[in-house]
C-alpha cells in the first residue's frame, strides 16, 4: 500500500516536472526567477517544487482508500495536480502580465493541448492502480 502511494506521488511529481520542463519554467533554466533574478532556475529546484506541491495527492488517495471512496477521489486528485501546476507556474507569470486573474497564468503558460491530457491520464491511471486491491496469497 505504501509503495503504491509513493508510486502515485512519484507519478504526480514526475508528470508535473516533465510538463514544466516542456513549458515556460523549462524556458527559464539557467536564468534567474523573474521576481528573484539572483536565484537561478534549475531542474533540481523545479523537481523539489513538484515534489512539495504534489504531496497532498497521495494523502488524499490514502484517505480515499481508507474510507472506500476510491472512485470519488479521482476528480480531487486531478484538481490537486492542476493546483500544483498553478503553484509551479506562479513565479514566472509576472514576466507575462501582472493583471491576470487567478486561473489565467495556468491557462496561458502551462496547459498544453497534448501534454496536459496525457499527463492527467497517466496520473489518473496510476491513481486507479493505487486503489486496486493487491492479492493475498
Amino acid at each position: 500500500m505504501i509503495l503504491r502511494l509513493v508510486a502515485l506521488w512519484a507519478a504526480a511529481a514526475g508528470t508535473l516536472l516533465l510538463h514544466a520542463l516542456l513549458g515556460i519554467p523549462g524556458d527559464y533554466l539557467g536564468q534567474g526567477f523573474p521576481l528573484h533574478p539572483g536565484l537561478t532556475v534549475t531542474v533540481p529546484d523545479l523537481a523539489l517544487t513538484a515534489l512539495a506541491t504534489t504531496l497532498p495527492i497521495p494523502l488524499v488517495a490514502a484517505l480515499a482508500r481508507r474510507f472506500h471512496l476510491r472512485w470519488l477521489a479521482l476528480p480531487p486528485i486531478a484538481f490537486l495536480w492542476l493546483w500544483a501546476a498553478m503553484v509551479m507556474i506562479e513565479p514566472f507569470a509576472v514576466d507575462f502580465g501582472t493583471t491576470w486573474r487567478w486561473s489565467e497564468p495556468l491557462r496561458a503558460l502551462f496547459l498544453h493541448p497534448v501534454h496536459t491530457p496525457v499527463a492527467l491520464l497517466l496520473l489518473l491511471a496510476t491513481a486507479t492502480w493505487t486503489f486496486t486491491r493487491t492479492r493475498r496469497t
